[in-house]
């Protein structure tokens, strides 16, 4: 699960130019990034998806904008 929510959150930030903390707190991105996760994860609920993102920040397991440039 772990490698599909960062490779989700890279594309988001690839395209969006987005943090984590936009992801979580901005509907729209929030939706952005649920539809995807559970496009190829299954219908998982909101909050471990949303819950993961989190754990993998907190852990620095995801990229930032200017990583991906």
């Amino acid at each position: 699960m772990d490698a599909v929510v960062i490779d989700v959150f890279s594309r988001m930030v690839h395209v969006r130019r987005c943090s984590a903390d936009d992801v979580l707190e901005t509907p729209e991105l929030r939706a952005e990034y649920l539809n995807e996760a559970r496009r190829l994860l299954g219908n998982l609920p909101e909050r471990e998806l949303l819950h993961k993102l989190t754990n993998l920040r907190k852990r620095k397991k995801l990229p930032r904008s200017h990583d991906l440039t």
